[in-house]
């Protein structure tokens, strides 16, 4: 019995001595659970992450493209009164011929084109063009190929397109609807005081 009393006083003191010195060896022992601190981002920290990371932002764009239309085009249906062209409606040249010179006071330079527009309007443009001065010039559609008189311009039929716009410069003017193109063979700027063809230009076909 006494020995088994001095072994439970020995524990007992040896429960007080670890308790007494608790306080050096327990640290070693538990970790360290403090937070660690979180640095407040100041304003140029701020400033440099907004750069750097700024988000790309993926959209898409729906454009409808509307055709730009040749000024050429534009001026011929405004000559012939149209609004709009339908879809593989754009003009074409049926048939062109270059002018001649008569002599040193009646001459012309440049082309006449005649253009088909749509299913049925046809105009005619003069371009590039330039003529000598005269009195009362009028364009007009001839039978004859190569007129030189007016008796050849405007015999036996003949179509008035009106007077001439201009000595020089790009013009157009509008064909009736119905001329039979087939049967006319010549562009001619013909005076009607005067009587006289200053230039002419003979129709080749072209296409159509």
């Amino acid at each position: 019995m006494n020995e088994q009393r001095w072994i439970a006083v020995g524990l007992g003191a040896l429960l007080v001595l670890c308790l007494a010195s608790s306080g050096v060896w327990l640290p070693f022992f538990v970790e360290d659970e403090t937070p660690t601190p979180t640095a407040t981002p100041n304003e140029d920290s701020v400033a440099r992450i907004e750069e750097t990371a700024t988000p790309t932002l993926l959209f898409a764009i729906t454009v409808t493209v509307q055709p730009t239309l040749d000024p050429v085009v534009v001026e011929l249906m405004k000559e012939t009164g149209l609004e709009s062209l339908a879809v593989g409606d754009e003009p074409f040249i049926i048939m062109a011929g270059d002018f001649t010179v008569i002599d040193s006071m009646h001459r012309a330079e440049g082309a006449a084109s005649i253009y088909q527009i749509g299913e049925v309007k046809r105009a005619l443009r003069l371009d590039p063009f330039t003529v000598t001065s005269g009195p009362d010039l009028y364009v007009i559609l001839s039978q004859h190929p190569e007129p030189r008189t007016g008796a050849d311009s405007l015999q036996p039929v003949h179509v008035d397109l009106g007077p001439l716009k201009g000595l020089t410069g790009a013009q157009n003017y509008d064909i009736p609807d119905g001329t039979n193109l087939k049967v006319y063979k010549s562009v001619v700027i013909y005076s009607k005081s005067l009587n006289l063809v200053f230039s002419s230009a003979t129709l080749e076909q072209v296409r159509g």
